[in-house]
């Protein structure tokens, strides 16, 4: 009978390890806080149900958490500092704040306007804009900047699901420099920045060890679908998921 390879094989993937880390950083396209504002102008804050929260919540006995992500609308700019406030000292949340349009060409227009077809086997339904990529550059790349100052020495940052496919190449750009990663990854980092341009107010913390993980709530497709899907420029989207993927 065979014996199955050690979990430190290193054919193996790797799966970050979230246990022995003082220091989680969650990070998904929405927050896990229903924020509401009601009439006379004043906000709500309650605690959203689902998997992934309630799987985390014994986490914050054993470590300090925060969890970064979309309010799920646009708050205005004179309210946020209170928002922030609330939402760090009450749930040890981070709210990334969109503009409308960029929040819907992300959300919308292209995550599930390309990534959700593609990843369940429905390219027919893909609906391809050049803004709606743009956007989604954008996006990730305001979620990398929020998450930035949170970073530690040893923290684990672990990315949530297929809105935020970019984010951790653009975040371990943002915390080690450019100068600093390797030839393949430094042409990946160029071509997913191409037309955005960082914050340089936003300057990286002083931390190592820093871990960043990506965890896809479905599983891959095929590499096939991929390949189905691909438009001919070697630019494009999908060309960048293929080449991630393959």
């Amino acid at each position: 009978m065979s014996v199955p390879p050690s979990a430190s094989d290193p054919s193996l993937p790797q799966v970050p390890d979230i246990a022995n880390s003082q220091h989680l950083i969650v990070v998904s396209n929405r927050l896990p806080i229903t924020i509401s504002k009601d009439a006379k102008g004043e906000y709500h804050f309650k605690m959203s149900s689902g998997g992934l929260v309630s799987a985390l919540s014994g986490c914050k006995k054993s470590m300090t958490f925060t969890w970064i992500g979309w309010p799920g609308f646009y708050i205005n700019p004179k309210d946020r500092a209170y928002v922030d406030k609330r939402l760090m000292e009450e749930y040890s949340c981070q709210a990334v704040y969109l503009d409308d349009d960029i929040a819907d060409r992300h959300y919308n227009g292209f995550s599930n306007s390309i990534l959700w077809p593609l990843f369940h086997y429905h390219p027919g339904e893909m609906n391809f804009d050049e803004e709606n990529w743009w956007a989604y550059r954008e996006a990730n790349l305001k979620f990398a900047e929020v998450v930035l100052p949170h970073v530690k020495t040893g923290s684990m940052v672990w990315v949530q699901d297929y809105h935020l496919m970019l984010l951790p190449i653009m975040l371990r750009s943002l915390l080690d420099g450019q100068d600093k990663l390797d030839q393949v990854t430094f042409r990946e980092v160029e071509r997913v920045m191409e037309g955005i341009v960082p914050d340089d107010t936003i300057k990286p913390p002083d931390a190592t060890n820093v871990k960043i993980g990506f965890f896809l709530h479905t599983p891959f497709p095929s590499s096939e679908i991929y390949r189905y899907a691909e438009p001919p420029d070697p630019n494009s989207p999908t060309q960048y998921i293929v080449r991630k993927q393959n």
